[in-house]
């Protein structure tokens, strides 16, 4: 019980606990990076070579073209949507009389709230990433691209699934994941439909996806469609572009270069052991390509296109000191500024104007001076009222932290 002097609308136990559990894995991922750098010396020429590409690829529409031909002709169902709701209807059309599928990590799929539309729709929609799962099941607002579960402590994890599935679930990470795999693998075996996004696609009509759980392989092999679904902004010229940046992405997302898997996918399983003919032999029977717009076109064509060379690492999240203070309520970094782009410019004045997110971008993307653009009013005014927002927000945590004395609030 907080001390009865503490306004409930001060502070929030909860809020605050998510807050140290979050800056305390990015501390952590920040350390393994520095760790790790000295290991990778070539991480440096990948990101100027990797941007030079995203600087000539961004909004090629003869790229595009040519892609898409080449995924038709290996076998790929492909379709354009130019917007959520064209991306939406399609993928309804897809999957037909199915009520159940089940989808990997997707940030294309947050963007367009699909799962939730589709929820809407009476079908049931199982995220098969452990983080994701997590989310889904507690109803929580993600806190990274690729860590959406990192602001929820083991304890918090194990008390709101013990009371989800009305069993005990001891509080550790081992036991967590065993019990949530072994939740997922049932529902995997009774879809026959899998959602998945993709970290890159080539212009020769290959599928590059990175991942650590497996849970990825299971999705794409449902044995009627695998759905992918990207944004158009994902082409790159050649496999070796693609690789490249998917090291780039892993190492800024995890601390670690290489993934545990790298899926590079261009048709459906086929041999031709048998006199050279080429019989199609396994799962899926389809594979449908969805490439999503959604307003991408317009900001290639913009002041705002250097955005899109993002590579979704989400270190700028990471790394991001109004994030660490606001959580949920601004998004930090590059997510943040997507967020201003599409209608949601309040959050800006949460912004510190601290130029971190810049400066931890392997791809160097200048947000700080878009998130300017986009921002009402005086620049000097904005800095200081929003740093001054930032320091009594970091003042009521300090304060709770010191009245819970908790283990928790020490690591902060």
């Amino acid at each position: 019980m907080l001390n009865s002097h503490v306004s409930k609308d001060f502070v929030d136990r909860e809020e605050i606990e998510k807050l140290v559990t979050m800056n305390r894995a990015f501390k952590l991922l920040r350390e393994r990076q520095r760790r790790n750098i000295k290991k990778y010396p070539e991480i440096e020429s990948l990101t100027r070579k990797i941007r030079e590409v995203r600087e000539r690829c961004v909004g090629d529409r003869e790229l595009l073209n040519e892609a898409v031909e080449n995924f038709e002709r290996r076998g790929f169902d492909v379709h354009l949507a130019d917007d959520k709701d064209g991306a939406i209807r399609l993928i309804l059309e897809l999957i037909g009389d199915e009520r159940l599928l089940v989808k990997s990590k997707s940030n294309v799929a947050k963007e367009i709230g699909l799962r939730e539309e589709l929820e809407k729709k009476g079908i049931e929609v199982v995220e098969t990433d452990v983080g994701d799962r997590i989310i889904q099941l507690l109803s929580e607002d993600a806190s990274h691209p690729t860590g959406p579960a990192v602001h929820l402590s083991v304890e918090m994890i194990a008390k709101k699934l013990s009371n989800h599935f009305n069993t005990e679930i001891t509080p550790s990470a081992e036991k967590i994941v065993e019990f949530l795999r072994e939740d997922i693998k049932r529902r995997v075996e009774k879809a026959n439909i899998g959602i998945t996004g993709a970290n890159a696609l080539t212009k020769e009509g290959a599928v590059v996806i990175i991942h650590n759980e497996g849970n990825i392989y299971e999705v794409m092999q449902r044995p009627k469609r695998w759905i992918i679904l990207t944004g158009i902004d994902k082409i790159y010229p050649s496999l070796e572009d693609a690789i490249s940046a998917m090291k780039i992405q892993s190492f800024f997302a995890t601390g670690e270069i290489l993934p545990s898997f790298v899926e590079i996918v261009s048709g459906c399983a086929k041999t031709a052991d048998i006199e050279k003919k080429l019989v199609k032999s396994g799962d899926p029977e389809k594979i449908s390509l969805i490439l999503l717009d959604n307003g991408r076109s317009k900001i290639a064509d913009s002041e705002f296109r250097e955005i899109l060379y993002c590579l979704g690492c989400g270190n700028c999240v990471a790394n991001c000191p109004a994030h660490s203070v606001y959580g949920s309520r601004f998004a930090g970094g590059r997510f943040a500024l997507v967020d201003a782009l599409r209608g949601n410019r309040d959050a800006l004045k949460l912004c510190l104007s601290c130029r971190k997110c810049r400066k931890n971008c392997p791809m160097e993307i200048d947000i700080p001076r878009m998130i300017s653009d986009l921002r009402e009013g005086n620049e000097l005014f904005n800095f200081l009222l929003s740093h001054a927002r930032w320091l009594n927000e970091r003042l009521k945590v300090e304060l709770l932290k010191i009245i819970l004395s908790s283990k928790l609030a020490k690591d902060y």
